[in-house]
């Protein structure tokens, strides 16, 4: 394919080799169908296999990564670096879950798991999902890393550059965990593109990536930012009638191969974009959009909350969501601010003071809906999902 000053070409590769840690930037990498070798092999667990991120951990962005000849090596401020070396791995059978995939995944040092440990102040372990990963996603038909949902993200330069002109904040590709970052088109570009061929590999784009709270750590300090950027900005033009948040395409690879930076973006087949209806009042930069989740703080009170029949002691200050996973229990959760809607459950008895948010419409609500993430029981509680 001829190379033209608009062709669209591959100009960023990047692994994440734990889930919510720092990135590393190839000139190539080697794909599989379950993701770019290296991405997210990795994932920081509690001792029931369930997944810690940086949607509550946001410190966890600190932490760095490198790729050495034998293993991995991994850096955090104020403390030792930590070398993982594959050969030393105990590799016995551990249970592993992300989001509601519940496998098999292997252990590697108790070093590891007390290094990461030390930096959440929390104990965790850290698991390998070995060469290849147990989890099998159904609705893809083979096997995925520990990635969220899909093996591979694909966003364009100047889409990031759209974003910040709107933004009253600067963002960068970081914050959106992207794998694969392409130049020289117009912006959103990515969203036409059915079928695409990068070197010697061909992709399928198979949804939009809906975005959570996890873009809105400032992956330099470790910490949510107040303004909760870029999603107030991108909830203005880039999302959908039930207040879902899009930005940048989920791919699958239908071949093995390597990709380079360099290669040429090659369109096998297009699709009609998704439509997102722009509400911005034409003052580009103001901070205006999705509401700081705040409501009046009651005098606090013991209630007795019910989740899916476990029933633990809670009271009328924090959400529903921080308090099961307060209390022990998963919630399915993404955004954790009222923009997804992955949290919603149904209240089966008992009130809650409910936060607007753009994921839940009036009409669920009066069906007794609610958002985990955005909702503070009242009284006792009984919830299912």
């Amino acid at each position: 394919m001829q190379h033209t000053d608009s062709t669209p070409t591959l100009t960023q590769i990047n692994v994440y080799p734990a889930k919510s840690v720092g990135g590393i930037s190839l000139s190539n990498s080697w794909v599989e169908k379950q993701g770019l070798s290296f991405d997210r092999r990795f994932m920081i667990a509690l001792s029931d296999g369930s997944m810690v991120t940086a949607r509550k951990y946001p410190k966890m962005m600190k932490v760095k990564s490198c790729l050495v000849a034998d293993g991995v090596m991994f850096t955090y401020p104020g403390m030792p670096a930590l070398k993982l070396v594959y050969s030393e791995f105990k590799m016995q059978e551990s249970p592993a879950q992300v989001w509601k995939d519940t496998f098999t995944a292997y252990t590697t040092t108790d070093c590891a798991d007390d290094w990461f440990s030390q930096v959440l102040g929390l104990r965790v372990e850290f698991l390998f999902c070995g060469e290849q990963s147990n989890r099998v996603r159904e609705k893809l038909g083979h096997n995925v890393s520990f990635a969220d949902g899909y093996p591979v993200l694909i966003i364009s330069q100047q889409s990031l550059d759209e974003l910040n002109r709107r933004s009253p904040e600067f963002h960068s590709m970081d914050q959106f965990r992207t794998n694969l970052v392409v130049s020289g088109s117009e912006p959103f570009i990515e969203d036409s593109w059915k079928r695409i061929r990068i070197g010697e590999v061909e992709f399928e784009a198979v949804k939009p990536c809906e975005r959570c709270i996890l873009t809105t750590v400032d992956v330099e300090k470790g910490e949510f930012r107040t303004t909760k950027e870029p999603l107030n900005t991108l909830s203005r033009f880039r999302a959908n009638e039930r207040g879902g948040v899009f930005f940048g395409q989920n791919l699958v690879a239908k071949n093995e191969g390597l990709i380079q930076a360099g290669d040429v973006i090659e369109v096998l087949e297009t699709k009609e974009k998704e439509f997102y209806q722009d509400t911005s009042s034409g003052n580009v930069g103001e901070n205006e959009g999705v509401d700081d989740l705040q409501l009046v703080a009651a005098e606090e009170k013991a209630l007795q909350l019910s989740v899916n029949g476990y029933l633990f002691e809670g009271n009328n200050q924090d959400t529903l969501l921080k308090q099961a996973e307060n209390a022990g229990l998963s919630i399915m959760n993404s955004c954790r601010a009222g923009i997804c809607g992955a949290c919603m459950m149904t209240l089966e008895s008992g009130k809650v003071d409910h936060f607007d948010a753009p994921a839940i419409q009036d009409e669920e609500r009066s069906m007794g809906k609610i958002l985990a993430c955005c909702c503070v029981p009242k009284t006792n509680i009984e919830v299912i999902d």
